[in-house]
Protein backbone atom coordinates (compact mmCIF):
# COMPACT_ATOMS: atom_id res chain seq x y z
CA UNK A 1 0.00 0.00 0.00
CA UNK A 2 1.25 3.29 -0.92
CA UNK A 3 0.82 6.09 1.71
CA UNK A 4 1.30 9.87 0.65
CA UNK A 5 4.31 10.74 3.07
CA UNK A 6 6.46 13.67 3.20
CA UNK A 7 8.92 14.78 5.88
CA UNK A 8 8.86 18.53 7.13
CA UNK A 9 11.15 19.92 9.60
CA UNK A 10 12.73 16.69 11.11
CA UNK A 11 8.61 14.40 11.19
CA UNK A 12 7.73 12.32 8.68
CA UNK A 13 4.01 13.14 7.83
CA UNK A 14 1.84 10.93 7.19
CA UNK A 15 -1.52 11.12 5.41
CA UNK A 16 -3.79 8.11 6.59
CA UNK A 17 -6.71 6.97 4.21
CA UNK A 18 -10.50 8.26 5.15
CA UNK A 19 -11.24 5.12 6.74
CA UNK A 20 -8.81 2.54 8.52
CA UNK A 21 -10.76 -0.53 7.99
CA UNK A 22 -9.85 -4.35 8.48
CA UNK A 23 -9.11 -4.67 4.17
CA UNK A 24 -6.64 -1.86 4.40
CA UNK A 25 -5.05 -2.06 7.86
CA UNK A 26 -2.56 -4.69 6.84
CA UNK A 27 -1.33 -2.42 3.96
CA UNK A 28 -1.52 0.26 6.21
CA UNK A 29 0.54 -1.41 9.15
CA UNK A 30 3.33 -2.91 6.28
CA UNK A 31 3.77 0.90 5.46
CA UNK A 32 4.63 2.82 8.33
CA UNK A 33 6.60 -0.08 9.27
CA UNK A 34 8.73 0.58 6.44
CA UNK A 35 8.63 4.49 6.62
CA UNK A 36 9.45 4.05 10.42
CA UNK A 37 12.43 2.12 9.54
CA UNK A 38 13.58 3.78 6.86
CA UNK A 39 13.46 7.32 8.50
CA UNK A 40 14.29 6.41 12.27
CA UNK A 41 17.54 8.07 12.20
CA UNK A 42 16.11 11.07 10.00
CA UNK A 43 13.35 11.96 11.78
CA UNK A 44 12.13 12.82 15.34
CA UNK A 45 9.00 12.10 14.69
CA UNK A 46 5.95 10.44 13.04
CA UNK A 47 3.25 12.55 12.13
CA UNK A 48 -0.02 10.04 11.60
CA UNK A 49 -2.17 12.93 9.91
CA UNK A 50 -5.84 11.71 9.88
CA UNK A 51 -7.22 14.88 8.86
CA UNK A 52 -8.79 12.99 5.58
CA UNK A 53 -10.96 11.02 7.95
CA UNK A 54 -14.30 12.30 9.68
CA UNK A 55 -13.63 9.65 12.81
CA UNK A 56 -11.23 7.61 14.13
CA UNK A 57 -12.43 3.43 14.09
CA UNK A 58 -11.10 1.17 16.50
CA UNK A 59 -8.67 -0.34 13.32
CA UNK A 60 -7.20 2.85 12.89
CA UNK A 61 -6.77 3.49 16.79
CA UNK A 62 -5.42 -0.20 16.61
CA UNK A 63 -2.73 0.37 13.94
CA UNK A 64 -1.55 3.47 15.92
CA UNK A 65 -0.98 1.84 19.14
CA UNK A 66 1.13 -0.23 17.04
CA UNK A 67 2.75 2.76 15.36
CA UNK A 68 3.64 4.16 18.89
CA UNK A 69 5.27 1.04 20.39
CA UNK A 70 7.29 1.02 17.44
CA UNK A 71 8.19 4.92 17.17
CA UNK A 72 9.30 4.45 20.78
CA UNK A 73 11.55 1.95 20.16
CA UNK A 74 13.31 3.55 17.39
CA UNK A 75 13.41 6.56 19.29
CA UNK A 76 11.11 8.65 17.89
CA UNK A 77 7.80 10.30 18.95
CA UNK A 78 4.28 9.92 17.44
CA UNK A 79 1.94 12.64 17.01
CA UNK A 80 -1.87 12.64 15.64
CA UNK A 81 -3.50 14.94 13.74
CA UNK A 82 -7.22 14.87 13.89
CA UNK A 83 -9.17 18.01 13.29
CA UNK A 84 -12.06 16.07 12.90
CA UNK A 85 -14.13 16.49 16.20
CA UNK A 86 -15.80 12.71 16.19
CA UNK A 87 -12.04 11.35 15.34
CA UNK A 88 -10.52 13.22 18.16
CA UNK A 89 -13.49 12.20 20.54
CA UNK A 90 -12.36 8.71 19.99
CA UNK A 91 -8.87 9.65 21.43
CA UNK A 92 -10.84 11.01 24.44
CA UNK A 93 -13.49 7.92 24.79
CA UNK A 94 -10.33 5.36 24.99
CA UNK A 95 -7.78 7.30 26.83
CA UNK A 96 -5.46 7.54 23.99
CA UNK A 97 -5.02 10.75 24.33
CA UNK A 98 -3.12 10.96 27.42
CA UNK A 99 -0.44 8.48 25.38
CA UNK A 100 -0.50 10.00 21.95
CA UNK A 101 -0.61 13.35 21.90
CA UNK A 102 -3.59 14.70 19.90
CA UNK A 103 -3.39 17.91 17.87
CA UNK A 104 -6.38 19.58 15.72
CA UNK A 105 -3.83 21.20 13.31
CA UNK A 106 -0.57 19.97 11.45
CA UNK A 107 0.92 23.68 12.73
CA UNK A 108 0.56 22.72 16.34
CA UNK A 109 2.54 19.89 16.63
CA UNK A 110 5.82 20.56 18.33
CA UNK A 111 9.21 21.43 16.08
CA UNK A 112 6.57 22.55 13.27
CA UNK A 113 7.49 25.73 11.33
CA UNK A 114 4.02 26.86 10.34
CA UNK A 115 2.22 29.05 13.16
CA UNK A 116 -0.50 27.22 15.40
CA UNK A 117 -3.98 27.72 13.57
CA UNK A 118 -6.97 28.41 16.15
CA UNK A 119 -8.99 25.68 16.57
CA UNK A 120 -12.88 25.77 16.84
CA UNK A 121 -13.42 22.72 19.01
CA UNK A 122 -10.73 22.21 21.82
CA UNK A 123 -10.10 18.30 23.04
CA UNK A 124 -10.85 18.01 26.16
CA UNK A 125 -8.52 17.47 28.90
CA UNK A 126 -7.69 13.87 29.88
CA UNK A 127 -10.61 14.73 33.01
CA UNK A 128 -12.93 14.79 30.67
CA UNK A 129 -13.16 11.24 30.38
CA UNK A 130 -16.04 8.90 31.44
CA UNK A 131 -17.25 9.04 35.18
CA UNK A 132 -15.98 5.99 36.79
CA UNK A 133 -18.13 2.75 37.62
CA UNK A 134 -19.77 1.20 40.77
CA UNK A 135 -17.38 -1.76 39.77
CA UNK A 136 -14.42 0.55 39.63
CA UNK A 137 -14.29 0.26 35.54
CA UNK A 138 -15.13 3.11 33.34
CA UNK A 139 -18.44 2.81 30.58
CA UNK A 140 -17.16 1.27 27.42
CA UNK A 141 -14.30 -0.17 29.27
CA UNK A 142 -13.20 -3.36 28.41
CA UNK A 143 -12.89 -5.73 31.13
CA UNK A 144 -10.70 -9.16 30.98
CA UNK A 145 -11.98 -12.59 32.82
CA UNK A 146 -9.64 -11.45 36.29
CA UNK A 147 -11.10 -8.31 35.90
CA UNK A 148 -8.57 -6.03 34.64
CA UNK A 149 -9.04 -3.48 32.10
CA UNK A 150 -7.97 -4.62 28.45
CA UNK A 151 -5.84 -3.78 25.92
CA UNK A 152 -3.40 -0.29 25.52
CA UNK A 153 -1.14 -1.53 27.60
CA UNK A 154 2.45 -1.55 25.95
CA UNK A 155 3.72 -5.38 26.76
CA UNK A 156 6.82 -6.66 26.77
CA UNK A 157 7.75 -8.64 23.78
CA UNK A 158 9.26 -11.85 23.65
Amino acid sequence: MQVPTQIISAHCVVAFPDVVDIENAPGLRTALQRIIEAHAHTCDALIADLSASRFATATALSVLVEARRRTRRKGMDLYVVAPAPLARKSFVITGLNESIPLYATLGEVPGRTAPPVPVAAPVPAPSARMPRQPDGGQRGECRTEGGGAAGGEDLPTP
